[in-house]
């Protein structure tokens, strides 16, 4: 499980010790002349969320978010800047959590008893951790890419960053090359390879020898997924000779941009995991189905509300920007209150569907033509 995942869980099993919660959601820039932009944005974020706590809570209870949140601007000099499109911030009552998020999101701040986690579930459902290798017949480069931000690897010194460093005089590139025969000195067959033949054999023995080093170094110690991005002609070259079961087969990337900087590269961190989620979607398509035939489906929304409340929804699909007032308070459905109608309910059944070991995905409304749909643990019996 994603190291997001992992700490939206605690905050939701925290949530009764430690909420209410204030969570900020905030486009970041990648450039370093934006800081003092970014960060003036956030104080608005902020004194948007003071507003509305101070209207449910008080401002006395007020104090401890607003120094953590001035801990926040005193401790990052860059809210942005480190590949990421977006970030939330979410302060409870004793802890800060600050998350990097590959998909930008509107300017927002939540303030409620749950974390606002649908943008969160949003970001990480699609969102793998792997390894981009970027392969031409001369170099490589490497990107380690976790919770949907791309890092570069800086390869050590020993790593086969290029043909020429790799393969060294056993270049031929069609040149005239010498073999010694026979036992006796002097005993020599020239020969000329043919350029294309010897472009051949270079490309082959250096793609050997990346796919060992990265294999070695990197696929095998963190067991991440690799995808391949490579012209066809090289695509078709390294998988041919590749021995990395960790190499993905069916995502790969044939068009090389020819400039790959941080903003290049988080595009095609954005189109591996399209493909990615198409393969997801099928599968939960296929689950869909079974579902149906089950008779676990369920579209109508009242049914959701209490199926979730009983614990026997298993995965939720909630439609991208639905929004439906009211709360949960101790399993009960509340509707009418000022705080209910302030609350968007498909994020508290969504936190509560977490909390139980489900599943929950936030998709196009499309998708699904509806604000929510479940799978049921157990049969409808209505």
């Amino acid at each position: 499980m994603a190291a997001l995942q992992n700490d939206l869980a605690q905050l939701i099993q925290a949530q009764g010790e430690q909420g209410p919660f204030v969570s900020i959601f905030m486009k970041v820039s990648p450039y370093e002349r934006d800081i003092a932009e970014d960060k003036a944005t956030f104080r608005n974020l902020v004194q948007q969320a003071k507003k509305t706590f101070i209207s449910r809570f008080t401002e006395k209870a007020w104090a401890s978010y607003h120094e953590q949140f001035t801990n926040v601007l005193q401790q990052q000099r860059a809210l942005g800047n480190n590949g990421a499109a977006s970030i939330v911030v979410v302060v409870g009552q004793a802890d800060t959590f600050i998350y990097p998020l590959a998909q930008e999101v509107a300017n927002s701040a939540h303030v409620g008893d749950t974390v606002y986690a649908l943008p969160l579930i949003a970001n990480d459902q699609f969102s793998w951790d792997y390894h981009l290798l970027k392969v031409s017949q001369d170099s490589i480069a490497l990107w380690d890419v976790t919770e949907g931000v791309a890092t570069p690897v800086e390869l050590p010194a020993e790593a086969p960053t290029t043909r020429a460093q790799a393969l060294g005089t056993e270049l031929t590139n069609g040149k005239t090359r010498t073999t010694r025969t026979g036992l006796g000195a002097g005993q020599a067959v020239h020969g000329n390879d043919p350029k294309e033949a010897s472009q051949a054999s270079d490309t082959q023995n250096y793609f050997k020898q990346v796919d060992d080093y990265v294999l070695a170094n990197y696929s095998k110690t963190t067991q991440k997924p690799l995808v391949l991005l490579a012209v066809s002609e090289n695509q078709a070259v390294f998988r041919k000779l590749s021995k990395n079961k960790y190499l993905l087969k069916n995502t790969e990337l044939s068009k090389v941009p020819a400039k790959l900087d941080r903003q290049t590269v988080a595009q095609i961190v954005a189109q591996i995991n399209q493909q990615l989620a198409a393969e997801v979607l099928a599968v939960l398509q296929n689950e869909v189905d079974r579902a149906r035939s089950a008779k676990k489906y369920i579209s109508d929304f009242g049914a959701i509300t209490q199926r979730v409340t009983e614990g026997n929804v298993d995965t939720l699909f909630i439609a991208a920007d639905a929004y439906v007032a009211g709360r949960l308070v101790a399993g009960e459905l509340d509707t009418s209150s000022t705080a209910a109608k302030a609350t968007n309910l498909l994020n508290e059944l969504s936190v509560e569907v977490l909390q139980l070991g489900g599943q929950v995905y936030v998709l196009p409304e499309s998708e699904l033509q509806a604000d929510a749909t479940a799978i049921l643990r157990r049969p409808d019996q209505e």
